[in-house]
């Protein structure tokens, strides 16, 4: 009897441990962990009534646990250094018309790897480099475009 509670318990603590680690492995031990102790049941006790509790319990206690710990653990001082309590505005290019910057030529204002930023008069705009790296304040043309950003070319 004790080694079914263990490893039901061990299951338990595994599963909570899936809401700080992320990845969905630690949870699907934790469930074997539950199977592991409906096979402990049968073990012990026999027949189908005993391992059939115990996988009920135990997946019950799971799914209990899950609940709580998204209605408690965010609220909680833990979940909070956890979990993003805000949203991030980013900026990205709005769509850009060929006529607009095909073929003009501009300045690197960061170094691409192949990505970065470039100044084609005097707005900002995410480019991706055909050469690869290029250092910033390296003279460039735009050479195409993509969905939202554009493609230059190291003068």
């Amino acid at each position: 009897m004790t080694e079914v509670i263990a490893a039901m318990l061990f299951g338990f603590a595994l599963i909570g441990l899936e809401a700080i680690v992320p990845g969905g492995v630690l949870g699907i031990l934790g469930f074997f962990c539950i199977v592991f102790s409906a096979y402990l049941a049968h073990e012990a006790f026999g027949g189908w009534f005993a391992p059939s509790v115990t996988f009920l319990v135990g997946s019950l206690g799971a799914i209990l646990m899950v609940f709580l710990q998204f209605k408690w653990l965010a609220k909680s001082r833990l979940g909070k250094s956890l979990f993003l309590s805000s949203s991030d505005d980013g900026v990205s290019n709005s769509k850009i018309s060929p006529d607009d910057v095909l073929g003009k030529q501009g300045e690197s204002l960061t170094d691409h790897h192949p990505e970065g930023m470039v100044s084609l008069d005097g707005k900002s705009y995410d480019a991706v480099c055909e050469d690869g790296y290029l250092p910033k304040g390296c003279k460039v043309k735009v050479t195409g475009l993509d969905d939202f950003r554009i493609r230059v070319r190291r003068l």
